[in-house]
């Protein structure tokens, strides 16, 4: 299904976006935001697989609501895949509050301050990923593991929630990093011109998810072993 490799795409980017202004928190409430955006996305992307008819449309005039969109997934589970239901109605839950917070933002003048903290982001980022996972199966396992970059940033987020519980967590991690080579073995470096001396975190971080690969995600993927 195309439409559903353009919203893993998609999913990187957004990930993509808050590893690169973790540290310091610059990018947790626009990787949040579209955190949100992607799970009503991907609940539509749902409906229409499973009836070409389906619209996201009550009348000529209103479009339906983030809660009634959940609905319509529910009544798809409901009626043909109810030993799931559960599952799903804990994730919408969990959903309609983070999209309470995202409005928020938007509708309440003096809450334009409020921030989001990095433990919200990650968790909603699981969410997401679990949720593809039940309502795509293996067509968004597939999908996900055919981009490097996104399976490692995914094996992350899942050692960042573990970290949460488990404070040995992020020191095995960063172990790996350290050494981890910023750029590609296999390229030379030029002699010319202006070369980093150090690394802020993020920016590390973000070049070995670049150059590590499937070596790296692997080393990562062990951490998550009991």
């Amino acid at each position: 299904m195309a439409q559903l490799s353009y919203l893993v795409t998609e999913i990187c980017a957004a990930l993509e976006i808050y590893y690169s202004g973790r540290t310091g928190g610059q990018y947790h409430k626009t990787a949040f935001i579209l955190c949100d955006d992607y799970t009503e996305l991907t609940s539509k992307l749902f409906l229409l697989a499973d009836n070409r008819k389906w619209s996201d449309k009550k009348d000529e005039h209103r479009f339906k609501t983030y809660h009634d969109i959940q609905l319509d997934v529910q009544a798809v589970f409901r009626a043909k895949r109810l030993g799931e239901l559960a599952q799903v109605e804990r994730l919408h839950a969990a959903m309609q509050a983070r999209r309470d917070r995202r409005n928020d933002f938007f509708h309440s003048t003096h809450l334009l301050d409020l921030t989001v903290n990095q433990r919200e982001c990650v968790e909603a980022f699981c969410d997401l990923m679990d949720y593809g996972k039940l309502l795509f199966g293996t067509g968004w396992e597939s999908e996900v593991s055919s981009r490097d970059q996104m399976e490692t940033l995914h094996t992350f987020l899942l050692l960042e929630k573990r970290s949460f519980c488990d404070a040995t967590i992020m020191p095995k991690v960063n172990s790996i990093l350290k050494d981890w080579p910023r750029r590609d073995k296999d390229k030379t470096v030029s002699r010319k011109g202006t070369q980093f001396a150090e690394y802020p975190e993020d920016l590390h971080l973000r070049l070995c998810v670049i150059w590590g690969g499937r070596e790296l995600r692997d080393k990562l993927k062990a951490l998550l072993q009991p």
